[in-house]
């Protein structure tokens, strides 16, 4: 089946997109279409007098053989690791908290009850694997990560249940019912935690939440969502505020009042920029789009020429590409802002195409296997952020994997299912042996930075940061660039010789003030 024969299927679908795909999404624009629903009623301020012993730096061996000095980690194996904590002796507490008991912590996992994931196999082939690969996947990395981490005398059990929502009805905001239902069986199952990473959504998640269950995972929402959740929600992605603050710096230093000079029409290339947005129909989140236009407007006297809101419906997507276009390129736009779904620039690109309108786009940095699908003389002018990762045998979460694993092969998804994974057991070592939410909480606050080099940026904590990314890297689509992620030409390399950038405004303010970047060879 060539591209356009599957772009076809997508178009005749009313699916949306699978969401473990969209965890490599590193852009800042991201709103999504869930609605809110009722906010818990167990928030609780955090009190770091919770913690149990772990940070202490004691003295002795941990459980993976190292010796627990000061500033020594657990293990040496990952960038990510927590303090170092000997091996615990004595009373845990027994049941702590619901879900957990003297030997084992329970997190259930929502088996996808839905076609979509069929549907992207395939469209992805081999290259998206099988919901049975990833979930054996998981559990590979969780009897390792038993065997490593220091949880006090317990194990993490996995326990799998067929769900009844549909997450892609829940992507649309629709199946509350039965993602609550699903909660409580959930529940049932004595859950402490769920790492329900292929079926998980917003509505799933805050359903969690108001069931006194940890969730990991969520995706781009904002800060106040993660409060208004506590302390049941974290993420390893950053919130969508977050990226928009440290965006809009990049925006007014970098790209405001320059040429378009990565634009594909010549006359563009000699003109001073005009920025166009899209982003999808969102009445809980689209105040991270306006308010990367307040600050655009406040700080930098940028106006947005052009805003376009579309709705995340893929039998309407088409359509509203085709108006979209249109309406960006009488406009005189030069830039894209793309807050879009993985989906939407291969109809937008497609569009763009046809009509011989060539723009720069800033885009939100998907799997390169969706990006690949996308209309390559539109995307050879795309730019993105996120991280630049080596090929799969020298990732981390591909070489933990073979650790545990010599014999056998991850799920393509490892990657994205690796990092959640190692986020949650880092809070779970750092919680100490009298392990509940509050405690979980503390523990996530206070972890340590990670180490330089890590496959997934920077991770720094502290008090209310629910999502340790703290660092960049500016991209650029090269469509002759062998993909780490799939083997396959296409990819994003680095701008600015791969200068990585802290993900705030202070960190943004390392870009050089009215200079352009450098990408694509161009300065």
């Amino acid at each position: 089946m060539t591209k356009i024969d599957k772009l076809n299927t997508i178009k005749r679908s009313a699916l949306s997109y699978w969401p473990i795909l969209v965890i490599a999404m590193a852009g800042a624009l991201m709103v999504s279409l869930f609605p809110s629903v009722s906010s818990s009623t167990n928030q609780a301020s955090v009190d770091l007098k919770l913690l149990g012993t772990s940070m202490a730096n004691r003295p002795g061996i941990t459980v993976s053989g190292i010796d627990c000095l000061p500033k020594v980690r657990q293990f040496t194996w990952s960038k990510y690791a927590p303090m170092c904590e000997p091996k615990f002796t004595g009373n845990n507490g027994g049941a702590t908290s619901w879900g957990v008991t003297k030997s084992t912590i329970y997190i259930t996992y929502r088996e996808p009850n839905t076609s979509g994931a069929q549907f992207f196999a395939n469209l992805f082939g081999s290259d998206f694997g099988t919901d049975q690969q990833a979930l054996n996947t998981m559990q590979t990395y969780i009897r390792f990560f038993n065997s490593q981490f220091e949880l006090y005398g317990r194990k993490v059990v996995l326990v799998p249940f067929a769900g009844k929502g549909d997450f892609m009805n829940e992507l649309q905001g629709q199946g509350l019912e039965q993602a609550k239902e699903d909660a409580i069986t959930a529940k049932s199952l004595h859950a402490f935690a769920d790492i329900s990473l292929l079926s998980s959504t917003q509505i799933y998640d805050q359903y969690l939440a108001d069931q006194g269950i940890i969730a990991i995972g969520a995706i781009a929402q904002p800060t106040s969502w993660f409060k208004a959740y506590a302390p049941y929600e974290y993420t390893p992605l950053q919130t969508c505020d977050t990226g928009v603050r440290a965006l809009a710096v990049g925006i007014g230093r970098a790209f405001a009042n320059l040429p378009a000079i990565f634009a594909g029409n010549p006359t563009f290339q000699k003109e001073k920029r005009v920025f166009g947005l899209i982003y999808p129909e969102n009445p809980t989140y689209a105040s991270c789009g306006q308010l990367l236009q307040t600050l655009l407007a406040k700080e930098y006297n940028v106006s947005i020429k052009k805003t376009i809101v579309y709705s995340m419906s893929i039998s309407q997507e088409p359509g509203e590409a085709q108006s979209a276009i249109d309406q960006m390129k009488v406009n005189g736009v030069t830039t894209i802002l793309c807050g879009c779904d993985p989906i939407f620039p291969m109809f937008l690109s497609g569009d763009a195409t046809v009509q011989n309108y060539y723009p720069e786009w800033l885009a939100l940095n998907f799997e390169d296997g969706f990006t690949q699908f996308n209309a390559k003389t539109e995307w050879a002018h795309a730019i993105s952020t996120g991280s630049i990762f080596p090929p799969k045998t020298q990732q981390e979460a591909y070489k933990v994997f073979k650790m545990a694993d010599p014999s056998g092969q991850p799920s393509p998804q490892f990657a994205a299912i690796y990092e959640p994974l190692m986020l949650f057991f880092d809070a779970l070592q750092a919680a100490g042996p009298e392990l509940n939410p509050l405690t979980f909480q503390a523990g996530f606050f206070r972890l340590p930075p990670s180490l330089p080099g890590g496959n997934y940026g920077q991770w720094k904590f502290g008090p209310n940061t629910y999502s340790p990314l703290s660092s960049y890297t500016i991209l650029y689509w090269d469509e002759q660039a062998r993909s780490p992620q799939d083997g396959k030409l296409g990819t994003y390399v680095a701008c600015n010789n791969g200068k990585i950038y802290s993900l705030s405004v202070k960190g943004a303010e390392e870009l050089p003030n009215h200079k352009q970047l450098d990408c694509f060879g161009k300065k």
